[in-house]
């Protein structure tokens, strides 16, 4: 969906951008969304709410959610593709190159999760590298 919001109603977590499981981002996405609204909703400070005052408040919340919840979801759906491949030469070459890439590879979803961090600082690991316990940022 390209909007959630209509006037002072607005959507949220899998109302707004349900998820499937391959990134394991249902609930962090939802998380994300309240964390947008907790920055938007004080800014119309303490009396009363009008009504183009929280309609302007969602649709920053809106604005600021909508293109990354919905890269996550499109990233997602294509993880999932590659998991459920159905035909011999993809399931062939998935393989091939999921055994090929180091197993604390995570450069393909550094963007989401951030790159891996040992000793303190961010790497970009190569997919030959061996790391014996990785931290997310």
């Amino acid at each position: 969906m390209t909007t959630w919001t209509k006037g002072r109603t607005t959507l949220l977590g899998d109302a707004a951008h349900p998820m499937l499981q391959y990134l394991a981002q249902g609930a962090g996405q939802a998380l994300l969304d309240g964390a947008a609204l907790a920055t938007s909703l004080p800014r119309l400070g303490q009396n009363p709410w009008s009504t183009t005052g929280l309609a302007e408040a969602l649709n920053a919340y809106e604005r600021e959610r909508v293109d990354f919840a919905g890269r996550v979801q499109t990233t997602a759906r294509v993880w999932g593709d590659i998991w459920h491949v159905d035909t011999y030469v993809a399931t062939l070459l998935r393989d091939e190159v999921f055994r090929s890439r180091g197993v604390h590879d995570y450069h393909l979803v550094d963007w989401l999760y951030g790159p891996v961090r040992e000793n303190g600082r961010a790497d970009s690991v190569s997919s030959k590298t061996t790391v014996s316990q990785s931290v997310h940022a």
